[in-house]
C-alpha cells in the first residue's frame, strides 16, 4: 500500500482533467490544509482512503464541470484549520463512499448522495448549511463524537436536511438541532432513525418554534420521533405515531421544552374536563401530507415531570384553550411512562401536551331521610379512585368519607348531599349533587288491657300517619296487626315493643314493660233456676285462666243433653237442639286445664228448678 502526503496549498486545477486514486493507491493525506479542488474531475475507488488534515473545498472554475466523486473513505479533520467541507460554484461532490468530518458542511452546489455515508464526527458543535439556500440531501447520515454540553450538537443553520428514500439516521448520543429548520427523513422504514437511549445519554432531535423532525409513512406501524432539547433543563422526550394504514402520509414533531404559554399557547386556558396540563414541556405534531388518522403516544419521566393520564390539543375544538382529546390509556414503564391516543383525527393544530383528566362526575341520588336518624346510606358510581363527600349542617358524615359510600346522621334539616371523585393523580370531577328531603316520623304508642286469663288486647295509640306496624310481645311472639289480641302462657314481667313506620319509610319504637298476672280458678253452682226473671237463670261455671274446656250434662238416664267447649257459655235448661228440659238432677263432666296446666277436672250433680 502507498501512502501519499500532499502537504499546504495543494490544488487540483483544471489541467489535471482526471485525477484518479485507485485501490493501489490507498492513503493519501494532507497536511494541515485546505484540498481545493478547482474544476478537476477527481475519482476516488472503493478502497480508496483520503486524509486531509485541514477542510475541503469543491470548487468549479469558469468552463469546467467539476466533479469530485468519492467511493472510498474520505476523512476531513481539524488540526489548526477548520476540518470543513464547502461544496461552491456549480461543482459536484458524488459517490458511494464514507465521510468523516470533523467539522461544518457548507453546501453552496451539489451533492449526490448515492449509497454514501456521511459521519459528523467532530467533538466541537457541527454545522449543517448553506450560503444560498442549497438543502443537502445525504443518504446515510450519522452523529458521534464525544463532546458534551454545546460541542455535542449537530445544527442546522439557514437550511432544511433531507435523508433519502433509502437512507438513514444514526442519532447515537448527539443531538441534532434544527433550530427553525426541519430534518426531512424520506425513508418511510420505521427503522431508519435510531438513537441512543441510555437514560442521561439519549441521542435526540431538537428543535425551535417552527423547525421539527419530518417523517414519511407508509406502514401501519410505529414510528419513532426522537424529540428533546438542551434548553433549560436538557430533556429526552420522545413521541411515537403510528398511522392507521399503510397509506403514504407525512408526519413531524418536535418538543417545546418550555412553559407552553412562553410559545402563545396559554396552559391556564384549559376546557372543563381537565385539571392541569404540564407546565415543563409539550409536543407540536403535524400531518403535514396524507389524509390517514394516526395514533399519538407521549413519553415522560414521572419522577421529573409528574403523573399524567390525558392529552390536550390548542385550539380545537375550541378557540385559545386546550382541549380535552378523550379517553387516553396512560402506562407506567421504565425509564419513561406513556399517555396514548389512539387513532386521532384532527391535525388542524399542532400544539399538544400532557393532562390530567377530569374524572366523569359520578353519578349520585337522594332518597328521603327520616329526622334524627344515623346510618342513612348515599352511594355513587364513577370512574376515579377516591370520594369526597359533603352534607348540611345538622348532620354527620359517620363513615366512608373517601369510599363511593358513605353513612350520615341526620338532624330534622333538608339539604344537599354533594361528592366529588378524584383521579389517582388527584384530579377531582365535578361534584354531583342532590337535595334530601327530611320526613317526621310517626309516634309510637299503645295501651293494653287484659280480657281474661293470660289474655291481651293491645291498642295502638300512635300519631304521626303510621301504616304499618310490629308487635313484640316479649315473649317470641310477634304480630303485624294494627290493634292485635295476645295470650300469655305465664306469669312474669313482658317488655311488649310497638315499631311504627309511615308512608315515608320513618319509625318509631315504643317499648313498655308489664306484669302478666293470672288469677286461675273454677267455681260450679249447684243449682240454677231457668224461669226467665233475671236472677240464676243460667248454669255458668266462672272460671279464669283456662286454656282447655270442655262441659258434657247428662239427664239422669244417661243421655247427653248439653255440651260446649266455651267457658264463656251459659247453659239456660234446654237441650242442644233447643228443647226445654224438667225439673230435676242432671250430671255433669267438667275437662278444664289452666294456662299454668293445673288440671281442674271434676264431676257433679246440678238442680234444675224452675219457680212458677
Amino acid at each position: 500500500m502507498k501512502n501519499i502526503t500532499i502537504f499546504s496549498g495543494m490544488v487540483f486545477k483544471r489541467s489535471f482533467l482526471l485525477f484518479t486514486l485507485l485501490g493501489s493507491i490507498t492513503n493519501i493525506s494532507f497536511a494541515q490544509t485546505i484540498l481545493f479542488n478547482n474544476g478537476a474531475l477527481v475519482y476516488t475507488g472503493s478502497t480508496a482512503i483520503v486524509k486531509v488534515n485541514g477542510g475541503f473545498q469543491n470548487d468549479g472554475a469558469a468552463g469546467t464541470t467539476p466533479i469530485f466523486e468519492n467511493n472510498g473513505t474520505m476523512t476531513i479533520s481539524n488540526s489548526g484549520t477548520p476540518g470543513s467541507v464547502f461544496l461552491t460554484n456549480g461543482s459536484t461532490l458524488q459517490g458511494n463512499g464514507t465521510y468523516l468530518i470533523e467539522q461544518d458542511w457548507t453546501n453552496d452546489a451539489t451533492f449526490t448522495s448515492g449509497n454514501s455515508t456521511v459521519n459528523f464526527n467532530g467533538n466541537l458543535q457541527e454545522y449543517i448549511t448553506s450560503t444560498n439556500a442549497t438543502v443537502t440531501t445525504f443518504n446515510n447520515l450519522i452523529l458521534s463524537g464525544t463532546g458534551v454540553a454545546a460541542n455535542r450538537k449537530k445544527t442546522l443553520q439557514l437550511v432544511n436536511t433531507n435523508i433519502s428514500a433509502i437512507g438513514t439516521l444514526t442519532i447515537n448520543d448527539r443531538e441534532l438541532e434544527t433550530l427553525t429548520n426541519t430534518i426531512f427523513v424520506l425513508n418511510p422504514s420505521t427503522s431508519c432513525v435510531t438513537n441512543t437511549t441510555t437514560v442521561g445519554s439519549e441521542g435526540f432531535v431538537s428543535s425551535s418554534v417552527g423547525g421539527s423532525l419530518s417523517r414519511v409513512t407508509n406502514t401501519a406501524s410505529i414510528y419513532l420521533y426522537p424529540t428533546g432539547s438542551s434548553v433549560g433543563t436538557t430533556r429526552y422526550r420522545p413521541a411515537k405515531l403510528t398511522p392507521v394504514s399503510a397509506a403514504a402520509n407525512t408526519y413531524t414533531a418536535r418538543l417545546g421544552n418550555n412553559l407552553a404559554t412562553t410559545d402563545g399557547f396559554n396552559t391556564a386556558s384549559i376546557d372543563t374536563n381537565i385539571c392541569t396540563v404540564n407546565p415543563l414541556f409539550y409536543h407540536q405534531i403535524n400531518r403535514s401530507a396524507g389524509t390517514d388518522n394516526a395514533s399519538i403516544d407521549i413519553f415522560y419521566d414521572n419522577l421529573a415531570d409528574g403523573g399524567w393520564d390525558g392529552l390536550a390539543q390548542w385550539n380545537t375544538p375550541t378557540a385559545a384553550l386546550w382541549n380535552n382529546m378523550g379517553t387516553a390509556t396512560a402506562t407506567s414503564a421504565t425509564p419513561f411512562n406513556d399517555v396514548l391516543k389512539v387513532n386521532w383525527a384532527d391535525f388542524s393544530n399542532s400544539p399538544y401536551i400532557l393532562s390530567r383528566q377530569k374524572p366523569t362526575m359520578p353519578v349520585l341520588a337522594c332518597a328521603a331521610v327520616c329526622q334524627n336518624t344515623t346510618g342513612n346510606t348515599f352511594s355513587a358510581t364513577g370512574s376515579g379512585s377516591t370520594y369526597t363527600w359533603t352534607s348540611p349542617a345538622g348532620t354527620t358524615i359517620a363513615s366512608g368519607q373517601g369510599t363511593n359510600s358513605v353513612t350520615i346522621d341526620w338532624g330534622t334539616t333538608s339539604g344537599p348531599v354533594s361528592v366529588t371523585t378524584s383521579s389517582a393523580l388527584g384530579c377531582a370531577s365535578s361534584p354531583a349533587s342532590c337535595t334530601v328531603t327530611v320526613s317526621a316520623p310517626p309516634v309510637a304508642a299503645f295501651d293494653t288491657t287484659s280480657t281474661s286469663g293470660f289474655s291481651y288486647n293491645f291498642n295502638d295509640q300512635s300519631t304521626g300517619g303510621a301504616t304499618d306496624w310490629l308487635w313484640n310481645f316479649g315473649d317470641g311472639s310477634t304480630s303485624t296487626m294494627q290493634n292485635p289480641t295476645h295470650v300469655y302462657n305465664n306469669n312474669g314481667i313482658e317488655n311488649v315493643c310497638l315499631y311504627t313506620q309511615n308512608s315515608n319509610g320513618c319509625a318509631d319504637t315504643i317499648c313498655q314493660t308489664f306484669d302478666v298476672s293470672l288469677i286461675e280458678y273454677v267455681v260450679i253452682p249447684n243449682v240454677f233456676t231457668p224461669d226467665g226473671d233475671g236472677t240464676n237463670d243460667f248454669f255458668f261455671i266462672n272460671n279464669s285462666g283456662l286454656k282447655e274446656y270442655k262441659l258434657e250434662i247428662f239427664n239422669r238416664w244417661g243421655v247427653k243433653v248439653f255440651e260446649t267447649e266455651s267457658a264463656n257459655v251459659k247453659w239456660d235448661g234446654r237441650t242442644t237442639a233447643g228443647v226445654e228440659l224438667s225439673d230435676g238432677t242432671y250430671y255433669f263432666i267438667l275437662k278444664a286445664v289452666s294456662q299454668t296446666t293445673k288440671d281442674y277436672s271434676t264431676t257433679g250433680f246440678i238442680e234444675l228448678l224452675k219457680k212458677k
